[in-house]
């Protein structure tokens, strides 16, 4: 399996991207809105199938109806359905006769079970049940169906979905190229681009299986072609994207252009591997063929309707290393997974996931030079948000009790935690700082603030006599600063 995905820009919401939008709008309204109840009224009428007579009746007649046809397709679903069948699988018959729209046709006319034939009434009426709960046809009709073709279809085709799992994939991937290829081409030779698109990959498709019974559905054929585009438009320059090659992945920065015959090489390979495996591949080179023709088309006759992609944002390896990182953590490579986190320390000092991570990771080994690393960097991070506070004190509590020989805390460090800690609430851990700065540093610059956090946050708590305490303290060791005529006001 390879897949590769452009990492190069984001949305520019001063202009946003509304073709874009409206397309995964209009493909989620199609599914949710029809697609959706009529798959769930198909439920309920293949529920009532499964328990009737009329497996039993009507699928190895089409089986055997197959057989006839002495085609590899039709062979091919034949021992698909005896596989289901065999398996108790009864509603995927179902699907493929139901799909063969000839042979309903044929069955509901009396050709297939005839009318001398001894379970024949038993046959109509429970036929007729099924044909009542079955729900009108949408997904079907407006569906590609290369057995029994129509033109319309290679545009609807690309509106519709398989499943949910089928749309959101889909959507991701529009999202991703089509904002940038919009902004390129603007919106209404972008859409119609698109759709085009969409219809190169129904010809790839209709290549590929013309006269198979099995509809084909989806807009990868038309996202193909925007993913084709998008490597088009930024042609030779140099664009990051993640990229998996079966079990491997990373991220790499490479000219966008080698993305094109990758996709369509991964395709064709894929079809010629499994042609029968459920997935249109056909349908997404057609579209990458077609989204590749189309732009190329377009920079030749109208150079001056394109506009320039947006530049790539400065790429400080953090994404890279990240993955690597939760690679290492998922396959408990602990001391890889702490190596990668401390560089991820050092490139964003302000990321609290990777701070925290990173500290977790770095306390497994309380003598290590990490943990007294990670303590540092997290005692660093700014903003006082309850996030941000809780992990410093937690860290702090860990630290204090867990790091050997002992904890490494400078001057400015202790007056720092003991501040924040004071205003945050937690002031026996404020206390025990400053009681030790008073000790190893007393006449150290940060400690009048010190005293005044401990006034205030025992205040705060109605306990007075400590508040009168820590302002005495102030007084004494700083009797005219500030800090010390508040505090003196404040405890009374």
């Amino acid at each position: 399996m390879f897949l590769a995905f452009p990492l190069n820009s984001k949305p520019d919401w001063r202009n946003p991207p509304w073709m874009t939008i409206l397309l995964v709008v209009v493909n989620c309204a199609i599914f949710f809105g029809w697609q959706e109840p009529e798959d769930k009224a198909w439920d309920k009428a293949a529920e009532y199938y499964v328990k009737s007579d009329l497996p039993r009746l009507e699928l190895p007649r089409y089986v055997e109806h197959l057989r006839k046809r002495d085609e590899k397709r039709a062979r091919e679903a034949a021992e698909r359905i005896e596989a289901a069948l065999a398996r108790g699988r009864a509603e995927l018959g179902l699907r493929f006769m139901e799909w063969d729209q000839g042979f309903v046709e044929a069955l509901n006319m009396g050709r297939v079970i005839a009318a001398d034939d001894p379970d024949y009434p038993r046959w109509r009426e429970q036929r007729a049940r099924f044909e009542q709960l079955k729900p009108p046809p949408f997904t079907h009709r407006w569906a590609s169906n290369p057995a029994d073709w129509r033109p319309v279809t290679m545009v609807t085709a690309a509106f519709l979905h398989g499943s949910i799992g089928h749309l959101i994939g889909n959507m991701v991937f529009l999202f991703a190229f089509g904002y940038t290829v919009e902004l390129a081409l603007g919106r209404w030779r972008y859409l119609a681009f698109y759709l085009l698109a969409g219809c190169a990959g129904e010809v790839g498709d209709l290549l590929a299986r013309w006269g198979s019974p099995v509809i084909g559905l989806g807009a990868s054929g038309a996202i193909s072609g925007l993913m084709a585009m998008y490597a088009m438009i930024y042609g030779r320059r140099r664009i990051r994207f993640f990229y998996q090659l079966l079990f491997y992945f990373d991220y790499v920065k490479a000219p966008a252009i080698i993305l094109l015959p990758a996709w369509i090489a991964h395709e064709l390979l894929q079809q010629w591997l499994n042609p029968a495996g459920g997935v249109a591949y056909m349908a997404h080179a057609g579209g990458l063929i077609g989204g590749a023709l189309l732009l190329a088309l377009n920079k030749r006759l109208s150079p001056q309707s394109m506009k320039a992609p947006p530049e790539a944002p400065a790429d400080d390896g953090f994404a890279a290393e990240r993955l690597k990182a939760e690679s290492a953590l998922k396959a408990m490579k602990l001391d890889a997974a702490r190596e990668s986190y401390a560089r991820l320390a050092a490139l964003r000092p302000s990321d609290r996931d990777a701070l925290g991570k990173y500290f977790n990771l770095a306390k497994l080994a309380p003598d290590g030079e990490h943990f007294h690393e990670a303590a540092r960097r997290v005692f660093a991070l700014e903003g006082d948000d309850p996030p941000t506070l809780q992990l410093v004190h937690d860290a702090f509590r860990d630290y204090w009790s867990s790091a050997k020989p002992r904890p490494r805390l400078s001057e400015e460090q202790m007056a720092r935690l003991a501040t924040r800690f004071a205003r945050f609430g937690q002031l026996g851990d404020a206390e025990r700082l400053a009681r030790l700065l008073l000790s190893q540093a007393p006449d150290h610059h940060g400690l009048p603030s010190v005293l005044l956090a401990l006034v205030r946050g025992e205040l705060e708590r109605n306990g007075r006599e400590r508040a009168a305490e820590h302002s005495r303290t102030l007084a004494a060791r700083f009797g005219g600063s500030a800090e010390a005529r508040i505090a003196a006001e404040l405890a009374g």
